[in-house]
């Protein structure tokens, strides 16, 4: 490799990259984690409504994605081409997170619905205009193979700290200083929206877009064209797949967990089931994110991408599959085991599908001469929300399917808990194999990722690019 490939990005520009991870995190999941507690579990809306909400703000701000990014790349301005849009997502989705649990002069089933419909529409629209040109920053920051690992695990590393923040949401929500469920969130929610705020504009104004000289040589790239193109790269279509069959089977069932929890190990217990939660949310991110993180950068550098990711994959099949043991009564800090397995291996998914699209925008600029990092953010998270998007719809469907009744309280029937312990460890260890069968065939190596940047290198200097 040359010196410049193998140039490493500065500690303080790899964390301020990383804090984003906090903001985009919190802006991805704080409400989907909340969602069923306050509106079906407090209010006592029907599961499905719920469900449909959350499946068309997720559907809604997929579509975005290739907008946002067709948008991001033909942006030419003396702030870049990424860092004006991540400020205005990044504030205006602050904003809007406080106003999802205010429900102004509603109260019937299909107010609430509409209001968080509408609020979750504007909401993620805002998402997407911080975070496709978030993650298309991360692809273009070092053009070196185990860089942009290193890169990717730094930010997954402060996802964590918003994943822990997220797992006890709950928690502070039963509170005593505070009336209800719902009067809890609307306070919360203060909180979570400063730290958006505060976490998306630090890579914003701190971090150095690349390829700027490249990039200004470039023509304007219409959308479909460019979307087009982007689908048809085989190595990207097969991350593809194993992203979104990944999303599918663990956002299917995320949400059992809490049901779980409050209606089988703690007969109804809200508040130890939410400390419960917490705990466990911490464990997970404790070790997928802090701890596993480093370790998976060491890993990938040493042995490829490709062989830590199925390695990975394996082991949180495995944590996966336990569940049905681990999530009992008898011992509730059991599956806190469980977790432990599946965290790392999810870390592995994270971080290294997101370095090896950094490596498919090399290979796509060899073949076809242009940077395109926006619309393969973009189409990476179309995937990914489409993934969760399903996931959420399927799980009001699942929750019916298997009998659970909210206004039953802790009298739930043992065939609805016994359907749900089931399909909480199946659904995602059958779509984990099936990921892993597809990774197995990902061609980018990291010997034929040298040589691409090697070629890219050379047309630059020779001014064929």
């Amino acid at each position: 490799m040359t010196q410049k490939q193998d140039k490493a990005v500065s500690v303080w520009r790899k964390t301020a990259f990383g804090v984003g991870g906090v903001g985009d995190t919190l802006m991805q999941n704080a409400v989907n984690n909340m969602a069923n507690q306050v509106l079906n579990i407090h209010l006592g809306i029907n599961p499905v409504l719920i469900s449909v909400a959350i499946f068309i703000s997720r559907l809604w701000d997929a579509f975005t994605d290739p907008v946002m990014g067709s948008i991001s790349d033909n942006t030419r301005t003396r702030f870049g081409r990424r860092r004006p849009y991540m400020l205005v997502g990044g504030i205006g989705g602050g904003l809007l997170f406080i106003l999802l649990w205010r429900f102004p002069f509603v109260s019937t089933q299909t107010g609430y619905f509409l209001w968080f419909l509408g609020a979750s529409l504007a909401f993620y629209t805002l998402y997407s205009v911080f975070s496709v040109p978030f993650n298309a920053l991360g692809y273009e920051l070092s053009p070196s193979y185990n860089e942009r690992t290193r890169i990717m695990a730094f930010k997954f590393a402060f996802a964590a700290i918003a994943g822990l923040l997220i797992q006890w949401q709950f928690k502070f929500t039963q509170l005593d200083c505070f009336t209800d469920t719902l009067d809890g969130m609307r306070s919360v929610s203060l909180f979570i929206a400063g730290v958006i705020i505060l976490t998306t504009v630090v890579p914003a104004l701190f971090c150095k877009e690349r390829f700027a000289r490249e990039v200004a040589a470039q023509g304007k790239l219409r959308l479909f064209d460019s979307l087009a193109t982007t689908f048809r790269n085989r190595a990207f279509g097969l991350l593809m797949l194993a992203l979104v069959l990944c999303c599918l089977g663990l956002f299917m069932v995320t949400q059992m967990g809490i049901y779980i929890n409050i209606y089988y190990i703690f007969e109804g217990d809200k508040k130890a089931a939410s400390t419960m939660l917490g705990i466990a949310g911490s464990t997970y991110h404790l070790m997928g994110g802090i701890i596993a993180s480093p370790i998976i950068s060491w890993f990938a550098s040493r042995f490829g991408k490709k062989r830590v990711l199925m390695a990975g994959l394996g082991i949180a099949m495995c944590g996966a599959a336990s569940k049905y043991f681990t999530y009992t009564p008898d011992a509730p800090y059991l599956q806190l085991l469980s977790l432990a397995m599946m965290s790392p291996g999810l870390a592995c998914l994270w971080i290294l599908t997101s370095s090896m699209v950094a490596d498919i925008c090399d290979e796509d600029e060899l073949e076809h001469g242009t940077r395109r990092e926006g619309m393969f953010s973009a189409v990476y998270g179309y995937v990914l929300k489409i993934g969760i998007s399903v996931g959420l719809l399927l799980t009001g469907f699942l929750l019916n399917a298997a009998g659970f009744d909210a206004t039953l309280g802790v009298e739930q029937s043992s065939y609805a808990i016994f359907c749900l312990r089931v399909m909480h460890g199946a659904v995602p260890a059958v779509a984990l194999l099936i990921a892993i069968i597809l990774i197995a065939r990902f061609p980018i190596t990291p010997e034929r990722a040298a040589r691409v940047r090697q070629e890219l290198e050379r047309r630059h200097a020779e001014g064929e690019l």
